[in-house]
């Protein structure tokens, strides 16, 4: 920003609060990050007593480069002004380390890019336009259950969301009509996320330390709930004042951008220690420690079972490997053939699957008629009871040889949250000692009976199909399917990929060679 056009600004920001300020012959002067503008006093310097004429707390006005107009007085040292103005200048906050902040800003392109300097520019002229955008607010919405408790406690952490709305309401440009502001704290690390809708666009603006260190005072009062204090504060604000503010208590796992390291969450644990913690949060802050298998700690637990006589445990209740891995095969030809983002797939050595509910496994085939089917139940009673019910961690892999490790277990297991482990060895399955059958049911695909996958590949295929999945799913069990049966099974599905549902099939060595 140059010189004439922060005097430009000032000059109509005291226009339009009709203060009792010249606009007229304003000066300005240069420090980093703005502007010091102000209207010059004239002194007769002939006269030894001139200088009690001089006003006292004259207004000096600071302007930042982003257009942000701050009013100060003459009666403060000019640095410490300064200092207190651009500590309140709104920064990209990236970092979550302690005492830091993001603005949610991850380079969302060049359009991201100009609404965003767009909005900067915008800054001075909402202070312009005369009163506060929202000058007071209503709630429409609040806590989830079970987390109000003390009355006062509670109006307390209430009455601290106004000045934050308020505060987070100035920042948007002339014309928003609705923001969403994220804030996730813990004691040592915090991230802003700020969000203005103005027209059909929207856009994010940087948060200011001032507005991070009310949420925080919010945060500590709430914390003296029964519930304990929020892991994020989630606001929606209209332009109309009406707010909606929602404590979330980590029932959901936490969105990619705004989840810190597992350090963070310990650290705020120390500080308010709770009863339970959602079995996500307990599993991730527990980190590969709790289930982890490095190959190092894989050989070395394999050798203590083999020295202290400790052996598997066999698993009957599973199909064999062959009628899992025909049946999984099938189920991905069709949900690749048809376009489905969901369903399980097939890719080199290994099949994937992930439920609409947060569950999943994989099933990895090595060397030498051996696999491993592990992954993890969202709800498992297993973990639930091992995190907040003080049981043990469940027996995944007592008995197991070294080549069951991390290099094939399902990613879970780095985050505490595997609830079975299954080995195909010797033609048959083994397991730990702990009955993990129980949290089969969600995370793998239908593969338990031929007739079970048969339904669920009609499913998709649509009603009079059961017959051609049939044949499809008896060619692939013998290591014999055909294009032509992929066709014939897909042959109604308007758009249907033949090629990507035989891909599937040749990826899992299923499918005839030509």
């Amino acid at each position: 920003m140059d010189e004439s056009r922060a005097i430009d600004l000032v000059a109509e920001w005291i226009r339009s609060r009709r203060l009792d300020y010249p606009t007229d012959g304003l000066e300005a002067e240069r420090f980093a990050g703005g502007w010091s503008v102000y209207a010059p006093v004239e002194i007769d310097e002939s006269d030894p007593m001139a200088f009690l004429d001089m006003p006292i707390g004259r207004s000096v006005f600071l302007v930042s480069d982003s257009g942000r107009i701050e009013e100060s007085s003459s009666s403060v040292p000019p640095q410490v002004a300064i200092d207190r103005f651009m500590a309140n200048e709104p920064a990209a906050m990236g970092s979550t380390g302690g005492g830091s902040h993001g603005s949610g800003s991850h380079g969302g392109g060049s359009q991201e890019a100009a609404l965003m300097a767009e909005f900067e520019r915008e800054f001075s002229r909402l202070a312009a336009e005369g009163p506060p955008a929202v000058s007071s607010f209503t709630a429409v919405d609040h806590t989830r259950d079970g987390a109000a408790g003390d009355a006062a406690v509670d109006a307390e952490a209430s009455r601290l969301i106004e000045p934050i709305v308020q505060q987070v309401a100035l920042l948007g440009p002339p014309g928003w009509h609705r923001l969403s502001a994220e804030f996730a704290f813990t004691v040592s690390s915090e991230i802003a996320q700020l969000r203005f809708w103005t027209g059909d666009r929207s856009g994010l603006v940087p948060v200011p330390l001032a507005i991070a260190e009310l949420v925080r005072q919010q945060r500590e009062v709430a914390a003296r709930m029964p519930a304990g204090p929020w892991w994020r504060l989630l606001l929606a604000v209209t332009n109309r004042g009406e707010t909606t503010v929602e404590y979330d208590y980590g029932d959901e796992p936490f969105p990619d951008d705004q989840l810190v390291e597992a350090g963070h969450y310990r650290n705020d644990l120390a500080a308010y220690p709770r009863p339970r913690l959602p079995v996500w949060l307990a599993g991730y802050v527990a980190g590969p420690a709790a289930q982890g298998r490095d190959p190092h700690r894989a050989g070395v637990a394999a050798i203590a079972d083999i020295t202290a006589r400790r052996a598997a445990t066999l698993d009957g209740r599973l199909p064999p490997l062959g009628e899992i891995w025909a049946r999984w095969a099938v189920l991905s030809a069709v949900e690749a053939g048809i376009g489905s983002g969901w369903g399980p797939r097939i890719y080199p050595s290994y099949g994937w699957y992930e439920n609409d509910r947060r569950s999943g496994a994989t099933l990895f085939l090595l060397p030498g008629a051996r696999a491993v089917l592990s992954g993890g139940k969202w709800n498992s009673a297993l973990l639930e009871a091992a995190y907040n019910g003080g049981r043990p961690q469940p027996d995944l892999y007592t008995g197991a040889p070294a080549w069951v490790n991390d290099t094939v277990l399902n990613t879970r297991n780095r985050n505490g949250l595997l609830s079975f482990c299954f080995w195909w060895a010797n033609g048959r399955w083994h397991r730990g000692t702990t009955d993990t059958s129980g949290d089969l049911d969600a995370p793998v695909p239908p593969v338990w009976t031929h007739a079970e996958t048969v339904r669920a590949m009609a499913v998709q295929t649509g009603p009079g199909s059961e017959g051609r999945c049939e044949a499809l799913l008896t060619a692939s069990a013998s290591h014999r399917a055909t294009f032509g049966e992929v066709a014939a099974l897909l042959a109604h599905k308007p758009g249907a990929d033949v090629y990507a549902a035989a891909n599937q099939l040749s990826l899992a060595g299923l499918l005839a060679t030509q």
